[in-house]
């Protein structure tokens, strides 16, 4: 590396200051210290571009993954919440709180299917099951269960996830006799 002095510059020793600019001019001119480093940034972005698209693509499927395991809970707690208001009035009027088992488990896999019609280009193998539970000795309650896949976009390519991620969602709900008014 060669330092050289500009042509117009004096015998002065130090920077010279450029009048009114308020900046220092420096007359030492730095010359390249090697032509083979030409192209490094480029090899550097052609390895790094990969690797970043791809990161970035998997935090996104991890996202869409939590957000559909989300709403798929959310619509089956409303489906047992809906299924629980099938009540047997007649028996209720007797004392007895029960629920009627297949008014019950079906409203309760209508709602939550009407709450996931709009997921469908996201979840694909949906299994509802519900169960309705009148056991005298406790409360009545539904159990509504869950089984779908999530279809991911970068995780596919990834070793196990190529068939999606499936998931196995339980929500319960009971009717809880008052027994103080």
């Amino acid at each position: 590396m060669s330092l050289s002095r500009d042509k117009n510059s004096n015998n002065s020793k130090g920077p010279k200051l450029l009048r009114g600019s308020g900046k220092i001019f420096l007359p030492i001119r730095l010359e390249r210290v090697s032509c083979g480093e030409r192209g490094g940034v480029i090899a550097l972005i052609v390895l790094f571009l990969p690797v970043a698209v791809l990161s970035i693509g998997i935090v996104a499927d991890l996202g869409l993954v939590f957000t559909a395991r989300r709403s798929v809970q959310a619509a089956c707690d409303l489906g047992v919440l809906a299924g629980c208001q099938e009540l047997d009035w007649e028996l209720l009027a007797q004392g007895l709180v029960v629920i009627k088992p297949v008014e019950g488990e079906t409203t309760a896999i209508e709602i939550a299917r009407a709450n996931l019609e709009g997921m469908k280009n996201i979840l694909f193998d949906m299994h509802l099951r519900a169960t309705v539970s009148n056991r005298f000795q406790d409360e009545p309650g539904i159990t509504l269960e869950a089984d779908f896949k999530v279809q991911t976009y970068f995780l596919r390519w990834l070793p196990g996830f190529k068939e999606g991620i499936e998931f196995h969602i339980v929500s319960e709900s009971a009717v809880v006799e008052r027994k103080k008014w």
